[in-house]
């Protein structure tokens, strides 16, 4: 997954660009349904942030649908098929796309 740096100067939390850049890399096809996400070690190491931020990150991805979390197996990206169009949320306010 391509990653994009985290801008300090961004209206958007550190979290918010890192679920932003997740979302992006959904929409685009770079992660399909049933993809494992990167893991809250991979997002430390890839963004250089602290753990609350990785799991800040992914715990939003899941309250807005985007991914789901299997104990013991890690967190995949979820159908969304089923969700209207007015249903499928852009990333954060503050991050562009």
């Amino acid at each position: 997954m391509d990653v994009t740096p985290i801008d300090p100067d961004a209206e958007a939390h550190p979290y918010q660009q890192i679920a932003a850049d997740i979302i992006r890399a959904i929409q685009s096809g770079e992660l399909r349904v049933g993809a494992r996400v990167p893991s809250e070690s991979t997002l430390i190491q890839a963004y250089g942030v602290a753990r609350n931020t990785a799991r800040h990150a992914v715990e939003h991805l899941r309250s807005e649908g985007w991914v789901r979390t299997l104990p013991q197996r890690g967190t995949f990206v979820a159908d969304r098929t089923g969700q209207a169009a007015g249903d499928q949320q852009a990333p954060p306010a503050g991050v562009d796309q």
